[in-house]
């Protein structure tokens, strides 16, 4: 099947085939890679193998975007299949309309606000930051926007879906 991966404005389009074995084979241009991908615990905690290289990824769902933190940097994707990207851009979709709530995907404490309200802010840009299991995880915009509201304050403990910034 046909994906269309996008993070920061970037399309990256990957097929991806499950074999016999249980994993997948995935192609990118001229590249391909068999993948094992395996639930590491609870709904979000996943085990990569991608070649011969571990990941341990948190993966979560939030509004249109997938959220994954892999190795304390959280990335903001935008995984559809070749024709649901098509259909929304067919529709006219694609940007968000009106204020969004980016919320925490795992529990941990505040110890860096980098962002003021009022303050624009472009797509990927990092608004805080978030020590979880003894690493600090940059969390960034999903889109350019002002900052509407910040939630939490720098030392305060959050709980995985807590409210963190509001980007109108």
């Amino acid at each position: 099947m046909r994906w269309v991966v996008t993070h920061n404005d970037k399309e990256l389009v990957l097929d991806a085939e499950l074999r016999a074995d249980g994993r997948y084979t995935v192609r990118h241009d001229e590249r391909e890679w068999v993948v094992d991908l395996r639930s590491a615990g609870g709904a979000s905690l996943w085990s990569v193998l991608l070649g011969t290289e571990s990941y341990e990824a948190a993966v979560v769902r939030h509004e249109a975007d997938v959220l994954v933190t892999l190795r304390a940097r959280q990335l903001s994707l935008r995984v559809e299949s070749e024709q649901a990207r098509n259909a929304r851009l067919l529709e006219g979709g694609g940007e968000r309309v009106g204020p969004h709530t980016l919320k925490s995907v795992m529990p941990g404490r505040v110890t860096r606000i980098l962002v003021r309200e009022g303050e624009e802010v472009a797509s990927g840009s990092p608004l805080l930051i978030l020590e979880a299991m003894k690493m600090e995880n940059e969390i960034r915009c999903s889109s350019a926007g002002v900052v509407q509201k910040i939630h939490v304050r720098e030392g305060v403990a959050v709980a995985q879906g807590d409210a963190l910034v509001t980007i109108a």
